[in-house]
């Protein structure tokens, strides 16, 4: 009996020391957990903290791209946007790193990356350039620059009319916000393709546009050029083998409307109501490849292990400031359409000619 009391009293000890055990480890194992679910909310803010500031940063450039980078990444011995550089700092314990870069020589991709203990969290997010954005009451001027392309295309102007409770344009619909409202398109070209400078020609001077309207430009591809020298009074789909826009639209918030794929958007380096738009017509390159050229310029052959031609950047200006572009076929090149865009302002005076 002695002996059994004792294994009796020597199993309990063992299973009390047990589950003392366990209850330790389940604790450590806890406080393990909640260490590292802490760390992983310190590491996000500390990603968000950083972001914030380095998105003001890049809202003071406005619309210089250039500058936004510069502004987050610092500048280079020669004063250019150090476009490897990052914005490193401490905070709340952790640290950041923050970098901006160029999508498409014309959008800004803010990275941040957060990290606290072993906790690491990366926001990536753009920074949207606004475009095509009217200041103030305005005549518009489209001027048709170049064209070298093998199809025709025919050049719209698609308005979006902040809605300020006026009663709705004639066929104008509300965006899902009501925001806007969404006008019909206007040719402002005719279906063409090669033309020659002295073709061009300025727009009537009945489009008036008033201060916080959006505008986007689109071409119609008519590839066997069945549409050139044809004047269309409103825009029909079917006419066109695909659309590419200026400015990608998002129906549920206009104000983050971005560069198109299929366009390449520069404002004047002197009139900030100034802009070339220059289109690619064809689709036979995926988006790595139009936003390679787009940041980088040409280069040469397409390296598909690096996603990139190889271009050290648009070194060569044209005549008006602009991008040199330069016509290719077997990669996106953007000259098969391109025009620019001023708007006049008139003091709030302006009048459609009777």
């Amino acid at each position: 009996m002695g002996k059994g009391l004792l294994i009796i009293v020597i199993g309990g000890m063992m299973a009390a020391t047990t589950l003392s055990f366990q209850a330790k480890q389940t604790a450590l194992e806890t406080t393990k957990v909640q260490t590292e679910y802490q760390e992983e909310i310190l590491a996000r803010e500390i990603a968000r903290s950083a972001y914030s500031v380095a998105f003001r940063l890049a809202q003071t450039a406005g619309n210089d791209v250039d500058q936004a980078l510069a502004n987050v990444n610092g500048t280079t011995t020669a004063g250019n946007p150090d476009r490897d550089g990052e914005m490193l700092g401490n905070y709340q314990g952790g640290d950041f790193a923050v970098q901006a870069y160029s999508v498409d020589g014309q959008n800004v991709k803010i990275r941040s990356i957060g990290n606290f203990g072993e906790a690491t969290h990366t926001i990536n997010e753009n920074y949207t350039v606004q475009l095509l954005t009217v200041k103030q009451q305005s005549r518009v001027t489209i001027e048709f620059l170049q064209s070298m392309a093998g199809y025709c295309s025919a050049i719209f102007l698609q308005q979006f009319v902040p809605n300020t409770g006026q009663a709705t344009p004639a066929g104008a619909a509300l965006t899902d916000d009501a925001r806007y409202f969404t006008m019909q398109p206007e040719m402002v070209f005719d279906a063409g393709h090669n033309r020659a400078q002295s073709e061009s020609r300025n727009t009537p001077q009945d489009i008036i546009l008033e201060p916080g309207t959006r505008m986007n430009f689109f071409i119609g591809v008519d590839k066997d050029c069945s549409e050139e020298g044809l004047w269309e009074e409103s825009f029909v789909a079917e006419t066109y083998d695909w659309v590419h826009n200026a400015l990608e639209e998002d129906v549920e918030n206009l104000d983050d409307l971005q560069e198109g794929l299929y366009s390449m958007i520069e404002q004047n380096e002197v009139n900030d109501q100034t802009w070339r738009i220059a289109f690619e017509d064809l689709r036979n390159f995926g988006q790595a490849k139009h936003e390679d050229i787009k940041a980088n310029s040409y280069g040469g052959n397409w390296n598909d292990a690096a996603q990139t031609y190889g271009g050290s950047g648009w070194t060569e200006k044209d005549a008006r400031g602009y991008r040199k572009l330069r016509d290719f076929g077997w990669k996106p090149d953007f000259s098969d359409q391109v025009i620019e865009i001023t708007l006049t302002p008139c003091g709030g005076l302006c009048e459609p000619p009777v």
